[in-house]
């Protein structure tokens, strides 16, 4: 091989090894591509990234080499749980909040290592000359978040503006430092870090930039909680052992005690709920869920008719299906799930091939020439032989951004979708998931119900407050992870198994739980979002609609599908089973039997994947 050759390979070998090094990750793995963009963060969550192709000759290495220390430092500095739970829903909001993120990861390492500062320099001098901001000339015509950026990196780190980016920073410093000042971003630096307080402080920022309303809109989760919650994630992912399938053998056989078993759980449920007593001359009319992806944000607070209002928040909850049973009551549930449906299990995983397929001929449909690496190009074979210089004799095949999709499955959890139908639909919803997991599309599982028939610990503060007239809703949300996009399904599949416990499922106030997901997929960073809604029927809670407006559950439906619409964050579809629900959603079909179930969601799947 020649020369060049060789020192085109040491290149890249001393790039993958130096990005490993700053990331302090010994055995990640380290791609290289022409299609790759070097603006593009890396996910610290997955276990490989790619970095950008340069060219043969190595005469422009500036973005390959700054694209690796960009990636890098985030891999180092940043926590994802932290990041995603302060993480602002609205599209402008988390372009810049992203940018301020990754200028806080980029001034640590600046500051610690010169020639990566000089690295990342170059990079911006380089971005800024190729997204056309040295010809700029309005402000307008620009990105806010690529102009927050530089000049907040640039004032973290004192290094002098390069040039290419000095007409973007002529046209945006002074409107920046008129909504901070001119200090404002100084007063950053003691923070660099500690990123909770990082980005509590550039939430500030953007409230000041009017790119957020107020911190109670869309808040940050509790200080105490985020650690722990990014710890459980990054624990999720690297624990590595596969489930015993003697437990399932042994599941398969407790399944007959399970009459038994859920009745002790169902009396294990009502001492538990007793529990709650203490808070109830603590709640008030007014009081905020502790979780933001419960908060709605002021433009979703003030329905039109203004008849929708929620009396206590006090007794929500938010649950990891682990939490609401023992891992042998799991095992067994999920045991009984899989015997229930032994015969429907391969039509439903014909159909997810079917599927798969589609989706993996649609990743890699056309073929990329003359590349380093790759698949050997038949067509240059014999020119390789006769021993022609053929530097270029690979080929690959062009994948579509599929890795950049979360799909999130919602599923009615009412008691009216006992029996076959939400057997079905945790059965569909592991095979899915399965199947998009094998495609490289992140997708999680979720469930919502209410903690009691007929009213709750709400219900009882309502009573002990004189009855005031229409209080809004009055029951006690439950909603339930049942599986997260972050966490591989195996770690997950039993959990799905409690949809057939006897007291998970009760009612069903589906505005509520649509505000939920959504705000969970909004925070997420993959560029396309889908949520798919399984329901039965329309929103229902007696306590609520007993002293309140007969439709107020329903508008409430509506108006929020309406916001979600609206917003385009979330491509939203619904598949109702014996129940009309495209009268609610834009994109929606209805199915008469719930066995009709995986074949509806394998098709909406089909419809949004040919359609990005």
């Amino acid at each position: 091989m020649p020369n060049k050759n060789n020192h085109f390979e040491n290149f890249k070998s001393a790039t993958a090894a130096t990005l490993r090094a700053i990331a302090g990750k010994k055995h990640y793995d380290v791609g290289f591509s022409e299609q790759e963009r070097f603006d593009r963060p890396t996910n610290p969550l997955e276990e490989s990234t790619t970095l950008p192709l340069p060219d043969e000759a190595l005469e422009d290495i500036t973005l390959t080499r700054g694209a690796s220390d960009a990636k890098a430092l985030r891999l180092h500095h940043h926590a994802p749980a932290i990041h995603q739970q302060n993480a602002p829903m609205d599209l402008t909001a988390r372009a810049v909040f992203d940018a301020l993120e990754q200028a806080r990861c980029e001034s640590l390492g600046a500051s610690q290592m010169p020639g990566v500062k000089e690295n990342l320099n170059q990079t911006l001098n380089e971005k800024c000359d190729r997204l056309g901001y040295t010809r700029l000339q309005n402000r307008e015509d620009s990105n806010i978040a690529d102009a927050l950026h530089a000049y907040t990196r640039i004032h973290l780190t004192d290094e002098p503006i390069p040039e290419n980016a000095k007409t973007l920073l002529k046209k945006w410093t002074p409107w920046i430092e008129e909504k901070l000042g001119a200090e404002t971003i100084e007063n950053l630096k003691p923070l660099l870090n500690d990123q909770i307080e990082f980005a509590k402080a550039s939430r500030a920022l953007m409230m000041k930039m009017d790119l957020i309303a107020t911190d109670a809109a869309e808040n940050a989760a509790p200080e105490e909680k985020i650690e722990s919650q990014g710890q459980s994630n990054l624990d999720e992912l690297e624990e590595s052992e596969e489930e015993s399938s003697a437990q399932e053998q042994d599941g398969a056989q407790s399944a007959d005690a399970s009459e038994t078993d859920d009745s002790q759980d169902t009396a294990e449920d009502g001492e538990a709920d007793n529990s709650d007593n203490d808070q109830m001359m603590q709640a008030s009319e007014d009081d905020e869920p502790a979780n933001p992806d419960m908060r709605r944000p002021d433009s979703l607070n003030s329905d039109p008719n203004e008849t929708y209002k929620i009396y206590s928040r006090a007794f929500d909850e938010i649950v990891d299906a682990e939490e609401l049973a023992d891992p042998e009551e799991l095992t067994r549930l999920r045991a009984l799930l899989d015997q229930q449906l032994q015969n429907q299990q391969g039509i439903v995983s014909k159909l997810a091939n079917r599927l798969q397929r589609k989706l993996m001929a649609q990743q890699q449909r056309s073929w990329q020439f003359d590349l380093e690496e790759g698949v050997l190009d038949g067509a240059k074979l014999t020119r390789i032989i006769t021993g022609d210089d053929v530097p270029r004799a690979f080929k690959m095949e062009k994948q579509t951004e599929f890795r950049d999709t979360v799909v999130t499955i919602l599923i009615d959890n009412s008691g009216s979708m006992r029996g076959r139908p939400i057997a079905l639909a945790a059965i569909s919803a592991d095979i899915l998931s399965r199947t998009l997991e094998r495609c490289g599309v992140k997708a999680e599982i979720l469930g919502f119900t209410t903690r009691a028939w007929k009213g709750g610990k709400a219900r009882e503060l309502w009573i002990e407050s004189g009855r005031p007239p229409q209080p809004g809703r009055l029951n006690d949300i439950r909603h339930i992870v049942y599986k997260n996009a972050d966490a591989p399904l195996r770690r997950a599949r039993k959990n799905l198994g409690l949809m057939l416990k006897e007291g998970i499922l009760k009612e069903n106030i589906d505005g509520e739980a649509l505000v939920w997901a959504h705000n969970r997929l909004a925070r997420r960073p993959e560029q396309r979002k889908i949520m798919m809604v399984i329901s039965d029927g329309a929103p229902v809670d007696d306590s609520t609609l007993s002293v309140n407006p007969a439709n107020v559950l329903e508008l409430d439906l509506r108006h929020v599908i309406g916001w979600i619409e609206g917003l385009k964050q979330v491509e939203l579809t619904a598949i109702g089973i014996g129940h009309d629900v495209t009268r609610y959603y834009e994109r929606a079909m209805t199915i008469s039997d719930a066995d009709e179930l995986a074949n509806a969601l394998v098709s909406r799947l089909e419809k949004l994947f040919e359609n990005p």
